[in-house]
């Protein structure tokens, strides 16, 4: 039963479910803006409306957008993605991972634990 559930365990991680996305919070996003590099994979109505964005996050829609993106993209650059709530930064960590970056993060809470936390948003 224990090899079955570690075979399962393995099964699920390769199909992509986040399961070893590693999380930066809200204030370690803040610490390190300038040394990582901030990707928001929001709509464009979310970046720019509901509290805004963090000043210098680039916009990177999840879909066709940021995977043209990260096949074209430097895998051993220090990336952090932004959502509105850490499920779909999740996803784009995730991606990332599977396309052999080496160095990514997903925002835990994403935008709504950011704003929470009182930090600073730019619309």
């Amino acid at each position: 039963m224990k090899k079955f559930l570690s075979v399962i365990m393995v099964f699920l991680t390769h199909l992509g479910f986040g399961l070893n996305v590693a999380e930066l919070s809200p204030s370690q996003v803040f610490e390190q803006k300038g040394s990582i590099r901030m990707i928001d994979v929001r709509t464009p109505e979310e970046f720019s409306s509901e509290g805004g964005h963090i000043e210098g996050a680039e916009l990177k829609t999840l879909g066709p957008q940021l995977s043209d993106f990260l096949k074209a993209g430097n895998r051993k650059e220090r990336i952090v993605f932004i959502c509105r709530s850490g499920k779909r930064s999740a996803k784009a960590a995730d991606e990332s991972l599977g396309l052999g970056y080496e160095a990514t993060y997903s925002m835990s809470g994403g935008m709504l634990e950011w704003v929470a936390q009182g930090l600073p948003t730019s619309h």
